[in-house]
């Protein structure tokens, strides 16, 4: 069959494809924009491809091979590929270890340094694993490995608990930052009832300068309690208001559901206010927490629980 188009045609028909390649783009452009601007949402891809010189990609190699050797990790490692986790904003060289029988283990390191960020091996538990640790001696154990990987980790005792989803213990070190706590930062092991290493995670988020002069406790409480007024939480059974205590947060939607549904990437100083209340009579009380900016007492988030 033959069709034939002649030359208005194909101009118009040039002319129409052309102008609709520009809207798309012109959307395109608008979407992105928007999505900078207002930060990481749900519709919005987890992680993105960045590029990777080749001796990127050997320095990063040779640094995961290293690391599985030192934690008894089998496989063949995968070609390193850079990526940025859009939710945390934080850029990683990934690599991937499968072991002959199949067993995957994926590092995740720092782009400069070649630290490890994280560090999973996947797979379920070994039943025939004889039990040698419990919560006493986890620590020594997990603090041995992250020694081992050239980890600073503080000499504070750590968090330790069993997690019986993971069938491992988990030791956890809070990070502290100019002598006040970071909430969610710090590195946790984890480590099988047999000792062997399983799980890393070191989260060390960048931070805002610490304000010079930060606003004092008193104004910081009286913020705290203008708004548990203005929420009528005052009114519930059983308030409470904490004194306000001052720890690194990252400023999240909680207040204001607008803005970004991912924290934002940067860590500022506030101080913390904790809330108590009765909610449903004669269950446990409901807690709400407000972060209130050190630098001007600007309301940065918080979170509730039930």
């Amino acid at each position: 069959m033959n069709v034939s188009i002649n030359a208005g045609d194909a101009r118009r028909t040039v002319g129409s494809l052309l102008t609709l390649l520009a809207i798309v783009s012109l959307i395109g452009s608008c979407q992105g924009s928007t999505a900078k601007d207002r930060g990481w949402s749900v519709q919005d891809p987890l992680w993105s491809a960045l590029p990777q010189s080749s001796p990127q990609i050997s320095a990063a190699q040779a640094r995961a091979v290293a690391i599985a050797k030192a934690l008894g990790i089998p496989g063949i490692p995968s070609a390193a590929r850079r990526e940025r986790d859009m939710q945390r904003g934080v850029d990683y060289d990934l690599i991937e270890f499968l072991s002959a029988a199949g067993d995957k283990t994926v590092v995740e390191l720092d782009t400069e340094t070649h630290a490890p960020i994280s560090i999973v091996r996947l797979g379920p538990p070994d039943p025939t694993e004889t039990a040698v640790l419990d919560a006493a001696s986890a620590p020594g154990r997990a603090r041995a490995i992250a020694e081992q990987l050239g980890l600073a980790i503080p000499d504070a005792a750590p968090d330790v608990r069993w997690q019986p989803g993971l069938e491992a213990w988990e030791v956890r070190w809070g990070r502290v930052l100019d002598g006040y706590p970071v909430l969610g930062d710090g590195a946790v092991v984890d480590l099988t009832v047999g000792g062997r290493f399983q799980a890393l995670s070191v989260t060390m988020t960048r931070a805002a300068p610490a304000p010079a002069s930060p606003i004092p406790p008193a104004r910081a409480a009286g913020i705290a309690s203008a708004f548990a007024a203005q929420r009528q939480l005052t009114r519930r059974p059983g308030f409470t208001q904490s004194d306000p205590a001052l720890v690194w947060v990252r400023p999240n939607n909680f207040l204001n559901p607008s803005k970004s549904d991912a924290p934002e990437p940067i860590l500022r100083l506030a101080y913390s206010v904790t809330f108590t209340y009765v909610t449903v009579p004669g269950e446990e009380p409901s807690q709400a927490v407000i972060w209130i900016s050190a630098a001007d007492g600007s309301l940065l988030g918080g979170s509730e629980t039930a």
